[in-house]
């Protein structure tokens, strides 16, 4: 796959591992059918890629767009990097980023009080017009510039406070979003309940169990709407984009994991996006604090990471499905 990556399957993969097994487990589940969501896809004019490029200090931090987690950060030190995020764009017309600034971690279990007036996020959004799989670079093969779009540094705070947030409106244009997503904009209205919190941690501890088991086709089956998204809103040739995305998923070697805390109303609890559509489970252990609950560790790996999605219900559905 040229210059694109396909952030849900690499993170995911990285971790599970998931590859080619034996016909017997690989009939554990119904196998997915990849050539229907092919002819789903709508191929259209190319349009824009977007970025966000960020950094901060001396807080932990959620940036959202359009009320969707983008990115999260509740751990030690500082650091910046770049996220694509055409996927969390629906439609053409106005976007808008949020950030949400909490005290900075201390230690593995501990957290300040408060932010300060040393806190800060900044972002750096910019976009680009594709064209071509080696949309980065002209014919003469220089690297093509991005056009800024906004530039964003929190404000300085007055005084100390336990939490801070700050929206970041900007447009998208017909030309520059030549797709349009569902996304959750059709979703049902979560109603923060009994029986939603056990459909909720249901999810999680089934999800749990396909990766023990090394069920690929289930796996497969539980992201398939999501890539399916992803791929409807990639600048360049969609169909390919599905296609490397499953074979990445199918060629990761395996990988052992080794979950580290129970999941249950003790160690995680609901958290709502998405304006009530979206919800995840987060972890209330100090230790993966405001991080998902699924927390696995590899035998040949000594850092744990842990396995991030947004759930919804679908229109017209009563079942919970990955959104992102």
């Amino acid at each position: 796959m040229k210059n694109k990556s396909i952030y849900k399957i690499l993170l995911l993969t990285s971790l599970v591992g998931f590859t080619l097994q034996s016909c017997a487990q690989d009939k554990k589940s119904q196998k997915l059918d990849i050539s229907q969501m092919e002819k789903e896809i709508i191929q259209k004019e190319f349009g824009h890629s977007y970025r966000l490029k960020y950094e901060h200090n001396n807080c932990s931090y959620e940036i959202l767009i359009n009320d969707v987690p983008l990115i999260t950060f509740y751990g030690l030190g500082e650091r910046s990097t770049t996220a694509y995020i055409n996927q969390y764009m629906l439609k053409p017309g106005k976007q808008e980023i949020t950030i949400r600034m909490y005290p900075k971690k201390t230690d593995d279990t501990k957290f300040n009080e408060t932010l300060d007036s040393t806190s800060f996020v900044k972002l750096k959004l910019d976009k680009i017009k594709m064209g071509s799989q080696e949309w980065e670079f002209s014919k003469e093969g220089k690297a093509r510039d991005w056009e800024e779009v906004l530039v964003y540094q929190t404000p300085k705070l007055e005084k100390d406070v336990p939490f801070a947030e700050f929206k970041i409106p900007f447009e998208a244009s017909k030309q520059e979003l030549t797709w349009e997503i569902k996304g959750w904009s059709e979703s049902q209205a979560l109603v923060n309940n009994e029986a939603l919190k056990k459909e909720v941690f249901d999810f999680y501890k089934n999800f749990q169990q396909v990766i023990e088991n090394q069920d690929k086709n289930a796996y497969m089956n539980l992201l398939a709407h999501s890539i399916f998204e992803e791929a409807s809103a990639d600048s360049w040739e969609s169909k390919a984009f599905i296609k490397d995305a499953m074979e990445e998923l199918a060629n990761k070697p395996i990988a052992k994991q080794k979950f580290l805390f129970p999941i249950n109303e003790n160690t995680a609890e609901l958290k709502f996006y998405g304006n009530g559509r979206v919800v995840t489970l987060v972890s209330k252990d100090p230790r993966s604090f405001g991080y998902s609950p699924l927390v696995a560790k590899g035998e040949k790996s000594n850092f744990p990471i842990a396995y991030t999605f947004y759930l919804h219900k679908p229109k017209g559905s009563n079942k919970l499905e990955i959104i992102r």
